[in-house]
């Protein structure tokens, strides 16, 4: 089975970058990596995005079927999940892995108290939308701080720093397009 850690390596050391090297460039610890690798800990959202960014992959490569190319429909059951527990939140690729992508959808679910972590300059050059479906959370963009409820959506600059955090009471659902790599 291929796993986020087994598809992590792979590009790792394609890449020809030991576990310190690409902790180095991202900020964290070649014990986390080797962990991370071994399917032994979960990334929060940040990281898993910064070692995406890092590599020159999108989010979604971790999720992405090989076996379902350039398929218009994705079913509700053949999402791929993976839990941060880190983060208290789970992320599921909407759409599949299609040749020429220009656009990446995902679902995000947070535990109440959940967090992407922040997301420091981006690479990824482009605009971020987001829309929650679900509770009440707080979206932090550079300095400013906006509190949204169902049905409030964002739409932003993806280079510049930013969080979510589930602030309410009930599990907040927020889908995300972000641009692909």
């Amino acid at each position: 089975m291929i796993t986020l850690g087994s598809k992590l390596k792979k590009l790792r050391e394609e890449a020809k970058l030991s576990l310190r090297d690409l902790g180095e460039r991202i900020g964290l610890s070649a014990s986390f990596l080797s962990q991370l690798e071994l399917g032994q800990v979960s990334p929060s959202i940040a990281s898993l995005e910064n070692i995406a960014d890092a590599l020159n992959v999108n989010i979604t490569y971790f999720f992405d079927d090989p076996a379902k190319p350039d398929s218009v429909v994705m079913r509700k059951g053949e999402r791929k999940k993976i839990f941060s527990k880190g983060s208290k939140a789970i992320i599921q690729p909407l759409a599949h892995e299609l040749s020429k992508k220009k656009i990446e959808p995902f679902m995000l679910t947070m535990e109440v108290g959940g967090e992407s972590g922040e997301h420091p300059y981006s690479s990824r050059h482009g605009e971020e939308f987001g829309i929650v479906l679900k509770g009440r959370v707080r979206f932090v963009l550079e300095d400013k701080e906006y509190i949204l409820e169902q049905g409030d959506s964002v739409y932003f600059n993806s280079t510049k720093p930013h969080n979510w955090e589930n602030i309410g009471m009930e599990e907040a659902v927020i889908i995300l397009v972000i641009p692909a790599q």
